[in-house]
């Protein structure tokens, strides 16, 4: 009885292992690969896979950076207009020109409120709020679970239209959230981007007008509301890992017909080193094929081709890396909020997580120079996040110490809201879709 009990005995454990031993081979290196900034020759090293196709996850978001950063600058600003009538003292008809700003959302809508109520506009009170194609408001657009979830798509312009009108009605056109409000004033004030106190805004009917059928009148003001650059919007995009943001970037520059003219003209590579679906990284089977996982895949040294080029691109307009991906361990509110140690101060990256891989990419700065690199690593879900995670710590933690140990970058938080200080309403002879 006993013998039998510790044959049984044995045999659970032996399971046990064998199934552990089974589950940790499922986390493994795909590929991992770097290359030093100061490289003659721009040599990127690495283990023998770094030529071939694995699952990005949300590093994508940093090539979906650079696309954007190439064709629109770093300082391009959405620009939202505003076309206003008055039909009465204290009423008016605003007609909204939208411009696709990938961004607009509470955040935005609180502050257009705040200018519309601003002495010298004093609108707070319109009868007829019409919109157009362009205009793409969704009031959670920072939030979950536009952040980490799927991004809404819509196929046709009526269903998008559709969408944009019930958010006017149900979340624009509502009293505001005060402490949602009071919190979004005080980051405004760090910025220099002032806001009213208690602004109100109340609507009477909403309608989608198509732009095609909107026509001026010679008593028509038109107001121009533009975003904060687009610099800024990466770097809000990059620190939440926000999906909603690059899935639209994408989307608007063209989508993946588009994307692939991009990449072979800018980058010199084909789909068979990096292939896209979406913008964000993640899985585009809600919108393809609900029966197959589809994720944007590429080589680890197409990543640092993505890193150095976005890198030089940002220089040549005065910026760094910093200024659109998450400082380790300093930007509190990115998903490298919590890099501590080596990381820490000296570390720009950007995680990715989807249950086919876990990932980083970013440069570290040592003491014997700024290194670009990139570890793609294998996983078959969340559970597996953890110890993925942890090995991609450990790889690039080797990388950091055997050149010397970190060096820390210059660098302050920033706040990265989708306005600042040059969003204010201004006519319409201010310049449209403009930098600066």
């Amino acid at each position: 009885m006993v013998n039998s009990f510790k044959k049984k005995m044995l045999y659970v454990t032996l399971g046990s292992l064998l199934a552990a031993s089974s589950a940790s081979a499922k986390v493994y290196v795909n590929s991992i690969c770097h290359m030093k900034a100061n490289s003659e020759g721009r040599i990127i090293e690495g283990d023998k896979s770094k030529g071939e196709k694995f699952p990005l996850a949300s590093i994508s978001k940093v090539v979906t950076a650079l696309w954007a950063v190439e064709k629109l600058g770093p300082d391009y600003r959405y620009a939202t207009k505003l076309h206003v009538n008055r039909v009465s003292n204290d009423s008016y008809d605003v007609h909204i020109e939208g411009s696709r700003d990938p961004i607009f959302g509470r955040n935005a809508s609180y502050f257009l409120i705040s200018e519309l109520n601003r002495a010298g506009v004093d609108v707070k009170k319109i009868e007829n709020l019409t919109f157009d194609e362009n205009f793409l408001l969704d009031w959670l657009a920072e939030e979950k679970p536009r952040i980490g979830g799927d991004t809404p798509y819509y196929d046709t312009i009526e269903k998008q239209a559709d969408a944009v009108r019930r958010s006017l009605l149900a979340d624009f056109a509502t009293p505001i959230r005060k402490d949602m409000y009071a919190a979004l004033k005080q980051k405004a004030d760090k910025i220099g981007a002032t806001m009213e106190s208690d602004p109100t805004i109340s609507v009477r009917r909403v309608e989608f007008k198509p732009k095609s059928q909107f026509t001026k009148t010679a008593d028509t003001t038109t107001l121009v509301y533009r975003s904060a650059p687009l610099r800024t919007i990466l770097k809000r995009m990059n620190n939440q890992s926000n999906n909603y943001i690059a899935d639209h970037l994408y989307w608007n520059l063209g989508g993946t017909t588009e994307f692939n003219r991009f990449i072979k003209s800018s980058l010199s590579v084909g789909t068979d080193e990096i292939e896209f679906h979406l913008g964000s990284g993640n899985n585009a089977n809600y919108i393809y094929n609900p029966n197959t996982d589809i994720y944007n895949e590429a080589t680890c040294e197409t990543m640092i081709k993505v890193l150095y080029k976005l890198d030089k691109l940002l220089e040549k307009s005065g910026y760094q890396l910093s200024e659109v991906m998450a400082v380790a361990g300093v930007d509190k509110s990115s998903t490298v909020a919590g890099y501590g140690g080596n990381f820490a101060g000296a570390t720009v990256a950007k995680t990715g997580s989807v249950n086919k891989a876990k990932t980083l990419t970013g440069t570290v700065s040592t003491k014997n120079g700024v290194i670009y690199f990139a570890v793609l690593m294998h996983t078959d879900n969340r559970t597996e996040w953890g110890s993925a995670s942890a090995t991609i710590k450990e790889k690039v933690n080797g990388l950091i110490t055997s050149n010397g140990g970190p060096k820390k970058i210059q660098y302050d938080e920033l706040l990265p809201l989708p306005f600042d200080a040059n969003s204010k309403l201004t006519n319409a002879a201010a310049a449209v879709g403009s930098k600066g």
